[in-house]
């Protein structure tokens, strides 16, 4: 049985719709996808704007990016001097000032977003980063895995009164499962909030993945849980969205041959354009839980043709008793089913019976009661 019979949770507005399967089971579960962009844009403005474009056009619902002031980020310290063996930021720092975007230019995304019709989602990796964003009009945020504990960061956001999508890689179970509730506190008791579950390894190895925590996050928090995937290729994610991931969320890339650290880990262009179209291709074969199995034409169609009819297995006259011994299963399907047969074993013919006829329910006396 699918989880979405067996983990109702509370739904939470993000873009215009709600996401999350709800108290009801709700039937148009549809899973929100996100393209990170992160720092694939190398600090590029016009890279920027074409990964806009290229997510559009695979049809996800969201792009992502990245801000942080890097002073509020990390110690003056740990900026000035990288190289410093207890910073461990020797390579990643200059990549973060190299890709830092102007605050210009995140509003000239947003516009470029909201006209192609997709969301515009900003992680904020410092304080006053969510007053910058506030200032840009942003609809909703999300947390990096590295920032799940940071309360200063959460209490802000959530002073927005804005939904928040939280990833919760970077964390062990025990940890996390005594942070989450007070961030469900923080967030307008999980009104608010959706979860991530997320490996932060890039690229991650399929058997690091464990999407069953998708299904843990969900029976234990009942909020929307997604899945935030960092792995090859698009198997993981679209199985994710088949377990009943509220959210997609996966790094995407012009080029995967650029420099940058998430480079190696992202989809290109053609592999965005196949997580939409596989995700959603499961959740058209899905289909309502609410409707009954019923047929289609092309099933009526082939059960003619290849289901089976009761037929007299040998010649019957008039009166003779019937036995199981009289009658077989042959096609076409298109007469009485052999489901049926033992309303017709004890009960006599009407008339006679050639043998290899399909037989009709008007050929016997269904209405004689078998004797005991």
């Amino acid at each position: 049985m699918s989880v979405l019979f067996q983990c109702p949770t509370k739904q939470t507005k993000f873009f215009g719709r709600m996401v999350g399967n709800g108290p009801n089971f709700d039937t148009r579960h549809r899973a929100l996808i996100v393209a990170e962009m992160g720092l694939n844009h190398n600090g590029d403005f016009d890279r920027a704007m074409e990964m806009v474009r290229v997510a559009a056009e695979a049809g996800v619902d969201v792009v992502k990016m990245q801000l942080r002031s890097l002073r509020d980020t990390y110690t003056a310290h740990a900026v000035d001097n990288p190289s410093d063996a207890a910073h461990s930021l020797a390579h990643y720092m200059p990549v973060l000032k190299d890709t830092q975007l102007a605050i210009i230019d995140y509003s000239r995304l947003s516009r470029l977003a909201k006209d192609l019709g997709v969301g515009f989602l900003v992680t904020p990796w410092d304080v006053p980063s969510v007053k910058v964003l506030e200032d840009l009009g942003v609809e909703a945020y999300k947390t990096a895995s590295g920032d799940i504990d940071n309360l200063y960061l959460h209490e802000a956001i959530a002073k927005t009164g804005k939904p928040v999508i939280v990833s919760t890689g970077m964390m062990e179970e025990p940890t996390l499962y005594r942070l989450i509730p007070r961030l469900l506190e923080i967030h307008d008791r999980g009104h608010r909030m959706a979860l991530m579950h997320t490996v932060s390894s890039y690229p991650t190895a399929y058997r690091d993945c464990q999407l069953h925590n998708i299904l843990k996050y969900k029976v234990n928090f009942q909020v929307p849980v997604g899945w935030s995937g960092h792995e090859r290729a698009v198997a993981v994610s679209v199985a994710a969205a088949a377990l009943g991931a509220d959210i997609i969320e996966r790094h995407f890339t012009l080029d995967r041959t650029l420099p940058g650290p998430d480079q190696a880990a992202s989809l290109e262009p053609d592999g965005l354009t196949k997580l939409v179209e596989r995700v959603r291709a499961f959740e058209a074969a899905y289909g309502d839980p609410g409707l009954e199995r019923t047929c289609n034409r092309g099933e009526v169609a082939a059960r003619e043709v290849l289901a089976k009819s009761l037929t007299t297995a040998r010649d019957l006259i008039v009166g003779q008793i019937v036995t199981s011994a009289d009658l077989c299963a042959r096609g076409p399907g298109r007469g009485v089913s052999p489901m049926y047969r033992d309303a017709f074993i004890g009960k006599a013919a009407l008339v006679d019976i050639k043998a290899d006829t399909q037989i009709e329910r008007s050929m016997f006396d269904l209405k004689a009661k078998v004797a005991a």
